[in-house]
């Protein structure tokens, strides 16, 4: 297996392959994108590189990437051509089972034995794609997130098949071109979209009992935790409030809404243990071990920060009401 990255494509060149495929290039790594055919590869490299000269013109990416764009990222003839001397190919066609079965068996079998392959698919088990590659211990899940050229964390998903190396190597990759990549355990939906359509799921319940209207959902989340959660995780959140606290709202809410708000072991066990957060220095995340007064002071400032940032940021508010121009 491949010791490293020097070489790569991706297959599919929508919104997020695309933008993969640029964010690759960019890092200065030769990055092939291949779709249908020659002709809309070629169309799609090129809105990439006008994309990335807007985007430095926004100032939201440097010259340097624009350079790197530009030089590093091609279009591919096709899949057998264009992935025989790469050192990894990115699958991220769209979300249908038998279309990625199809397109990852055509991958592994046109790259090297050693080229490392991965799905950048956002549910689906990558056990179960693994079934239609060649020499599956190289292949893995590499879940970026939209958009993707702009969103940090990147969810490395191995299967148990999965090797070690493989592992390293894309954890490594993804580092490399400038992501945060975090290895996760293979179960439908990962961590990302497992969380963020559960609270969806709740939102949708909550419109449809009359509770509020989904602008009002909306408002909710992003004035109150929704705040929180750039910089301080779920579990973080626990501990900075109080396990025992969020051991009886669970509860409360369990009585009303079922199980679907009930408590586990990990929390029921840290109560029953005494460890209850910030407040006496013992919780589930290292956060709870610090000083409390630390911990407020550089919570209160992020918050501060981030309400100067949304406050700064020209039309945000205008987004939240209905164009009339249409």
């Amino acid at each position: 297996m491949t010791a490293s990255i020097t070489r790569a494509a991706v297959v599919g060149g929508g919104y997020m392959g695309g933008g993969i495929a640029a964010t690759i290039a960019g890092a200065g790594i030769p990055c092939t994108l291949i779709d249908v055919d020659l002709t809309t590869a070629r169309r799609r490299t090129d809105e990439l590189i006008g994309e990335t000269a807007n985007w430095a013109a926004d100032g939201l990416l440097d010259q340097a990437e624009v350079d790197a764009v530009a030089t590093h990222l091609s279009a591919g003839t096709d899949i057998e051509e264009s992935v025989a001397a790469v050192d990894l190919v990115i699958e991220a066609v769209p979300e249908v089972l038998a279309l990625k079965h199809t397109t990852l068996a055509r991958i592994s079998a046109a790259a090297t034995p050693e080229c490392l392959i991965a799905s950048n698919t956002s549910t689906l088990p990558i056990g179960t794609l693994a079934e239609s590659v060649e020499h599956p211990e190289r292949f893995l899940g590499c879940h970026w997130m939209n958009p993707s050229r702009l969103i940090p964390g990147v969810e490395i998903i191995p299967w148990t098949g999965t090797a070690e190396e493989a592992v390293h190597v894309a954890s490594e990759f993804h580092t490399q071109v400038g992501k945060r990549p975090t290895t996760i355990g293979d179960v439908p939906g990962f961590i990302a979209n497992r969380l963020q359509h559960a609270l969806f799921a709740e939102a949708l319940k909550l419109v449809d009992e009359g509770v509020a209207t989904p602008e009002t959902v909306d408002e909710v989340s992003r004035n109150s935790f929704g705040y929180r959660l750039a910089a301080f995780g779920p579990f973080e959140v626990a501990d900075m409030a109080g396990l025992d606290v969020y051991q009886s709202c669970l509860e409360v809410e369990t009585e009303h809404y079922g199980d679907r708000f009930a408590s586990t072991p990990l929390l029921e066990d840290q109560v029953s243990a005494g460890s209850l957060g910030l407040k006496n220095g013992r919780g589930i995340t290292p956060l709870a071990s610090h000083d409390p007064e630390v911990v407020g002071a550089i919570r209160n400032r992020y918050f501060r920060g981030l309400t100067s940032l949304l406050e700064s940021v020209e039309g945000l508010e205008g987004l939240r009401h209905p164009r009339h121009d249409r």
